[in-house]
């Protein structure tokens, strides 16, 4: 079977760069934002069957966004299974990877491999001016009077930090070799590795339905 997977040519550590909690006190996470979403026009079902693969040398890393988006899959229908340990692929060779990858689709039945790499990582660092805000304060006279009162507090300006994080999901079908399904997608500033793995998870399975069944 001919599988060209179009993987990233770059290929870098992906979750613990990805889902590091880089962010400044103050600075709120963001769950997963969709980018974009493509199809393959000529494909109307999805494979139901995936073989699930994190592209990262880091194994823990790896085993958590392997093992939540199959946990999501297979909560909504799917079969599938992680592509699980697997220390000596060539993660800094693309064509090797694929090789890789096609040698474990002999052994193991999948109509579909789903895919997540990082694309790229976006540091951004916004000036704040300063704020005056203003608070209701509430003075009670004896039983029945109150008084209410605006306290203001001046909140002094300053820089906010963030780290944008985007990410691609593809999906192949074994049997053309062809990306039938892609998802970019966004995570800005997350705040642990464990809910972004599964917050990610959970939106890129609910985009891959819905793709499928409009």
């Amino acid at each position: 079977m001919d599988l060209p997977m179009t993987l990233p040519i770059h290929l870098r550590p992906l979750l613990m760069i990805v889902f590091a909690a880089l962010f400044l006190g103050g600075c709120a996470s963001s769950g997963p934002e969709v980018k974009s979403i493509s199809k393959a026009p000529d494909v109307s079902d999805a494979p139901r069957n995936l073989l699930v693969l994190a592209i990262s040398p880091k194994e823990s890393s790896r085993t958590l966004m392997e093992s939540a988006l199959v946990s999501q899959l297979r909560s909504d229908g799917f079969e599938a299974e992680p592509y699980g340990p697997a220390p000596s692929l060539p993660w800094e060779d693309s064509a090797a990877l694929k090789e890789k990858v096609i040698e474990r689709l002999q052994t193991q039945t999948a109509d579909g491999v789903l895919t997540v790499s990082l694309v790229r990582k976006n540091r951004q660092i916004e000036y704040v001016p300063n704020q005056v805000v203003y608070n209701p304060v509430t003075t009670h006279i004896g039983a029945l009077a109150s008084v209410t009162y605006m306290e203001t507090m001046t909140i002094p300006d300053h820089y906010e930090e963030s780290t944008e994080y985007i990410l691609r999901t593809t999906l192949f079908d074994t049997d053309s070799g062809k990306a039938i399904w892609q998802m970019f997608s966004s995570t800005i500033d997350p705040n642990s590795l464990e809910q972004a793995a599964r917050e990610f998870a959970r939106v890129a399975v609910r985009e891959l339905q819905k793709s499928f069944t409009e």
